[in-house]
């Protein structure tokens, strides 16, 4: 089943699994990444809601339909598979998922806290059916080119009984199960060995594994499978986003780096199922807003460095009895020269003179130019099919500036159709917002 943000379909051949879908939706809710949320200040109300409500992801109606919100990605439980796709390509006449998919793949590659490292060369080639196909092949083709061409291995701490002293004694151990026993001859030593079988090559062994449940692609499955022959005398070990934490690579397994963020990333969240080894449960769902506020911040940051762009940056806009209140975060910030914040919304011309802005949001940027003293601001929408493209200037008269506050709105198209050229094609792009960007 597809769907699009704020879209609805039939759910009536599914409604005898809906009760155990939307526990597991809420499961996955109550332990998601909270690093990844709205980009936006939440009102007291919001946040009251946020503790009361079960889960965020879909609606469901009375007369058997789901309704996608603002999450994006691919959901599978027990046969029901959703994938839920941006807005802005509700309008497309022609279906083409795939083109979606790697739109979304290149949004997610200049996001800072998710990395997927993959090749356009090689996922566009591919003929996937779906979303969650597309996933797990980035992880195993990258994976297993790497531990193929750079197996790891690294000094693990083992402690156990030798009749020799290796490394440094534990003396807990030794006097607990040795000297006390009247094995007095034997040592409980704690040393560094060289090993294959460590931590990092559990991790990828056990989420290769759980992939292998879940893909019904042959040849994500013969990628996996071959994992796991490289890994073979790998202990087989339950594993954590916590045990990630604990892996500490050298920096010339920068490669190495990457597995263990998309590791992590499985792991946690609630991605891959952990209650159930031979579940095929997967959740792979971001909030739009997220994904396009950081596309943003991150290309920019990439491309023009000098700028010294800041994001999420936060401030107050007053003071009482000498304590700051009213926090303020702008989404992006060149000191100095402009505010930009990002709003995933969709424009359109039925506000006439207002030019589709929220009168809100208006509101926020005037707080934001008087904080930081900074008259230029802009509010940077995604372009959408039949959405109000055209850019609009509002000058706000202020005595306390030398000049009128500036406030621009304008839209950026963040779609994609030729993937090899997708940097030069979203430079040009910029350049076209604010001359700060022509060099």
């Amino acid at each position: 089943m597809r769907l699009f943000e704020w879209h609805s379909d039939s759910f009536i051949c599914y409604q005898s699994k809906l009760p155990e879908f939307v526990n597991y939706l809420s499961g996955v809710w109550q332990n998601r990444n909270r690093f990844i949320e709205s980009t936006d200040l939440s009102s007291e109300e919001e946040e009251q809601e946020e503790r009361i409500q079960r889960q965020r992801f879909f609606d469901f109606t009375i007369d058997g339909k789901i309704s996608a919100r603002n999450y994006v990605g691919v959901v599978q439980h027990d046969g029901i598979r959703v994938e839920v796709y941006p807005k802005i390509f509700a309008g497309d006449k022609a279906e083409n998922p795939k083109q979606w998919q790697l739109n979304m793949l290149y949004w997610l590659s200049y996001c800072r806290k998710i990395k997927f490292p993959f090749s356009f060369a090689d996922v566009s080639k591919l003929q996937f059916d779906d979303f969650l196909e597309v996933l797990i092949y980035i992880y195993a083709n990258y994976t297993e080119e790497v531990i193929s061409n750079q197996p790891f291995q690294s000094y693990q701490s083992v402690t156990e009984e030798t009749p020799y002293l290796k490394g440094r004694i534990s003396f807990e151990d030794y006097t607990k199960n040795n000297l006390i026993t009247g094995k007095w001859q034997n040592f409980y030593c704690t040393h560094e060995p060289f090993l294959y079988d460590n931590i990092f090559n559990r991790i990828v062994k056990y989420v290769t594994k759980r992939l292998v449940v879940i893909s019904n692609n042959y040849l994500n499955q013969e990628k996996l499978n071959e994992i796991l022959f490289i890994l073979d005398d790998v202990s087989d070990v339950p594993c954590s986003a916590i045990e990630c934490d604990k892996v500490k690579l050298n920096p010339l397994f920068a490669d190495h780096k990457h597995i263990l963020d998309l590791c992590r990333l499985y792991l946690s969240n609630q991605v891959i199922d952990l209650e159930d080894e031979e579940s095929n449960n997967f959740c792979f769902l971001l909030p739009m807003e997220y994904i396009f506020e950081d596309f943003i911040y991150g290309f920019i940051s990439d491309k023009w460095p000098s700028l010294n762009i800041r994001s999420q940056s936060t401030d107050h806009l007053a003071f009482n009895n000498g304590s700051s209140v009213f926090q303020i975060r702008n989404d992006i910030y060149i000191p100095g020269q402009l505010i930009l914040d990002t709003k995933y919304k969709i424009r359109s011309d039925k506000d006439g003179l207002k030019c589709g802005v929220v009168q809100s949001d208006l509101y926020q940027m005037i707080g934001y130019a008087i904080r930081r003293n900074c008259k230029s601001v802009m509010l940077l929408y995604p372009e959408a099919i039949n959405s109000l493209a055209t850019p609009a200037t509002f000058i706000v008269p202020s005595l306390m500036f030398l000049e009128d506050i500036e406030i621009q709105a304008k839209v950026i198209n963040i779609r994609i159709l030729d993937m090899d050229s997708a940097d030069t094609i979203m430079k040009n792009r910029f350049k076209m917002l604010s001359p700060m960007f022509n060099f």
